[in-house]
């Protein structure tokens, strides 16, 4: 009576062993671990970025979309779980698959994948390329006729209607205080919306300062709106995030809802 699905268990967990390569993010303050991990998993095929503090992780998940979100448990601005929580409930992992890393003893949760450091690196190399494997079949099994995403109709009326509406460009000098104070600021603001409406990306002035031209930009930060309607700028660290709540009501962003 059970060999049938002991036979169709075995069957499954055959094929969620499958390695694949696939895109990755690291969130991890630890600069030194965070490059021998980026440089591993590359070695692996893998198109790997990296995060150093939840500030970053936010901007760069609301603008991409990874096949593996590798979280540091403990980051300088809070915590790595607390971020995946958060950044699931958003949206922002949709389809995607996470795991923590961390050095500390801790209760993990049930639902969570948790690798001790220091790492048996070869091991967990080939246990990031399986999770990988199974999180694209499982993307792809959901995506006919199309993805699911967060209960929404996709018939192409709606999805039209859900595109973004309102373009944020936050100029920024990487290693400016204030600067890190208004990526968080911004970061904590745009939980409340709905991210697929919110076209929000970052440029690095200290890179390359020329980049700035495009919007006149003198001082970082600076956040810029260029759509809807005219340009508008909010130099500073965004003290008051009213300023920014009020530039997302005004182009009808909708605040997300919360189950």
């Amino acid at each position: 009576m059970y060999g049938e699905p002991t036979q169709q268990y075995s069957t499954v967990q055959v094929q969620d062993e499958v390695s694949a390569v696939g895109r990755i993010l690291v969130v991890d303050d630890d600069r030194a671990f965070g490059g021998f991990m980026l440089a591993a998993l590359e070695s692996r095929g893998h198109d790997v970025e990296w995060a150093g503090c939840i500030a970053d992780a936010l901007t760069t998940l609301y603008s991409n979309r990874y096949d593996l979100v590798i979280f540091d448990l403990r980051l300088p601005d809070g915590s790595g779980l607390e971020l995946l929580r958060d950044a699931t409930e958003e949206g922002l992992l949709d389809q995607s698959a996470a795991i923590i890393l961390t050095g500390q003893d801790f209760e993990e949760p049930d639902d969570i994948r948790v690798f001790h450091k220091p790492l048996d690196i070869d091991p967990f190399l080939d246990r990031a390329g399986q999770i990988i494997g199974a999180a694209k079949r499982r993307r792809e099994a959901s995506s006919h006729p199309a993805p699911h995403v967060r209960g929404v109709s996709h018939d192409r009326g709606q999805r039209s209607a859900r595109r973004a509406k309102i373009e944020l460009v936050l100029y920024v000098s990487a290693s400016s205080e204030k600067c890190q104070k208004a990526l968080r600021t911004i970061g904590l603001v745009l939980q409340q919306y709905d991210a697929a409406q919110v076209n929000f990306s970052v440029r690095d002035l200290s890179g390359v300062p020329s980049s700035g031209e495009e919007d006149a930009v003198v001082f970082t930060p600076t956040l810029v709106k260029r759509g809807p309607g005219p340009r508008t700028w909010i130099v500073g660290n965004l003290d008051q995030p009213e300023l920014l709540i009020d530039l997302l009501e005004l182009s009808g962003v909708d605040r997300r809802t919360r189950g």
